[in-house]
C-alpha cells in the first residue's frame, strides 16, 4: 500500500469525524499487507510473535497470517524456531531468553513465496522497578480516583526510553451465594384473558465442589504506554502514572466496583533503544482511542522489518530486543481510602408469588407466577432464597451474575494470588 493512499485514508477519516451527517466509510483500494508484532526479552520462556494482515476499514476481525516460516537467528550462529498455535500466534519450540552483546534477526517466510527480515537488534540495557504503588488522587483532568504509579531508578545512562504493559486481576464475590437451584417443568398456558399458567418446580442442591461465590477477573491494558528521561537532570522514573480507576464526584462506583473484594496489578516495564520508542510513539498517535483508526490502520507506521529482494512489498511492524523487568502489587480499598465499592452490577432481588396467577388487567397487579417463570426460564435470573412458613410459595430471585460470578470469571485461583 502506498503511503500516499495511507494518509488519504488518513486525512478522510479525521474529516469524516467532524461532519454532522453520519458518513460509512468504505475502503476503496486496498493492499494486503504483513503486520508483525514481535518484542523477544531476557526472560527464559516461550516467546510469542503475531503475525497478521491488514484489513480494510469494513471488516473487524483481524487476519491472521497462517503457516508462516518463522526463526529468529543470532550471530553466534544459534536458531529459534517457531510454530502457529490455535489462536495465530507463533510460539517457539523451545524456552530460550535475549542474551547481552548478540545480535538477534527475525526473519519470516509466508505461504505465498514472500520473505521478510528485520534489522539486527540487540538487548538493550536491565532497569529494575523499585516501587510500584497505588494512590487516590483528584486529577485536574480525570478527577478523583486511584492511581497506580511506577518508580525506577537508573544509574545507566543508556537506559532512557521505556515501555509498560500491566495486568490486572481482581476478586469477585458474588453478592447472594445460595446452596439450592431450581427449574421448571410441565409448564401450560391457558391463554385466557387472566393469562394463568402453570408449571413445576424442581430443586436440587448445587455441587460442593463448583465455586460459584469467589471468582477472578484478568485484563491486559490495550494502549501504549511510555515514558524517557532525556530532558530530566536525572535519570529517574518518578510517580509515572500507569493505571487510572476513576470514581466520580459523588462517591458513585464507576470502575472503582474492581476493588471492591481485592485488586492485585503487575506491571512490565521494558526499556527500549531510540528506533523502537519512537516506533510505538508513532502507533500511539496514529492509532489512539480517540481514533477510528485504532484497529484497522497499523499499517501507517513502519518499522524494522522490510521484504527481502522486492521493495514494492510493504510490511508493519517491528522486531524489538528489550530487556524486561516486573514487579506485582495487592492492594484493598481501604488500602486507597476510598468507599467501600458497589458490586460490578446492580443486584436487585425480586419476591414473586407462585401462588398469584392473576395479570394486571384482571387486579391491577403482577402475575408473578409467570414473571417468575419468564425470568428465570427467559432472563437467567436464579434463586436467592426460599419462602418461610408465613410465605411458602415466595421465592427470592436476582439476576445470574449476583448469584453465580462464573458468569463474569473463572472460579480458579490464579498461582500467584495473595488474600
Amino acid at each position: 500500500m502506498k503511503k500516499n493512499s495511507y494518509i488519504f485514508i488518513l486525512i478522510f477519516s479525521f474529516l469524516a469525524l467532524s461532519c454532522r451527517e453520519e458518513i460509512e466509510l468504505e475502503t476503496d483500494t486496498f493492499e494486503s499487507v504483513l503486520v508483525v508484532e514481535a518484542t523477544v526479552t531476557n526472560e527464559l520462556k516461550h516467546h510469542e510473535i503475531k503475525i497478521s494482515r491488514t484489513s480494510v476499514l469494513e471488516e473487524t476481525e483481524q487476519i491472521i497470517e497462517n503457516n508462516a516460516d518463522v526463526i529468529i537467528v543470532d550471530n553466534a550462529g544459534n536458531s529459534f524456531n517457531f510454530s502457529q498455535n490455535t489462536e495465530g500466534v507463533y510460539i517457539s519450540d523451545n524456552l530460550f531468553e535475549a542474551l547481552p552483546n548478540v545480535e538477534y534477526t527475525l526473519e519470516i517466510n509466508t505461504t505465498n513465496g514472500a520473505t521478510y527480515s528485520s534489522n539486527q537488534q540487540t538487548l538493550t540495557p536491565i532497569s529494575q522497578i523499585d516501587n510500584l504503588y497505588a494512590e487516590f488522587v483528584d486529577d485536574d483532568v480525570k478527577g478523583p480516583g486511584v492511581q497506580i504509579f511506577v518508580d525506577s531508578e537508573n544509574n545507566n545512562p543508556n537506559t532512557q526510553y521505556f515501555r509498560y504493559e500491566f495486568e490486572e486481576t481482581y476478586k469477585i464475590k458474588a453478592p447472594y451465594d445460595f446452596p439450592t437451584g431450581f427449574y421448571f417443568t410441565g409448564f401450560f398456558d391457558y391463554n385466557d384473558q387472566c393469562d394463568r399458567c402453570y408449571y413445576d418446580i424442581n430443586f436440587f442442591e448445587k455441587p460442593i465442589e463448583i465455586e460459584e461465590e469467589i471468582c477472578y477477573t484478568t485484563n491486559l491494558n490495550t494502549e501504549i504506554i511510555q515514558a524517557n528521561t532525556i530532558t530530566l537532570t536525572e535519570n529517574n522514573i518518578l510517580r509515572l502514572p500507569v493505571r487510572f480507576i476513576p470514581l466520580d464526584e459523588s462517591n458513585n462506583i464507576i470502575d472503582t466496583s474492581i476493588l471492591r473484594d481485592r485488586y492485585s496489578i503487575k506491571v512490565k516495564q521494558y526499556v527500549q533503544n531510540l528506533e523502537a520508542y519512537n516506533y510505538y510513539k508513532l502507533i500511539y498517535n496514529l492509532s489512539n482511542t480517540e481514533s477510528v483508526l485504532s484497529q484497522t490502520q497499523s499499517g501507517f507506521a513502519e518499522g524494522n522489518i522490510s521484504a527481502i529482494g522486492n521493495n514494492n512489498i510493504s510490511v508493519v511492524g517491528f522486531f524489538e530486543v528489550a530487556s524486561v523487568a516486573e514487579e506485582r502489587i495487592f492492594f484493598n480499598y481501604q488500602d486507597v481510602n476510598i468507599p467501600y465499592p458497589n458490586y460490578i452490577y446492580a443486584c436487585d432481588k425480586q419476591d414473586l408469588d407462585f401462588n398469584d396467577t392473576v395479570n394486571t388487567q384482571c387486579d391491577g397487579d403482577l402475575n408473578e407466577r409467570r414473571q417468575l417463570y419468564n425470568l428465570v426460564s427467559r432472563e437467567q435470573y436464579q434463586l436467592v432464597d426460599l419462602g418461610n412458613l408465613l410465605a411458602p410459595n415466595v421465592y427470592t430471585i436476582a439476576k445470574e451474575e449476583c448469584v453465580n460470578c462464573t458468569t463474569i470469571g473463572t472460579n480458579i485461583q490464579p498461582d500467584f494470588w495473595i488474600d
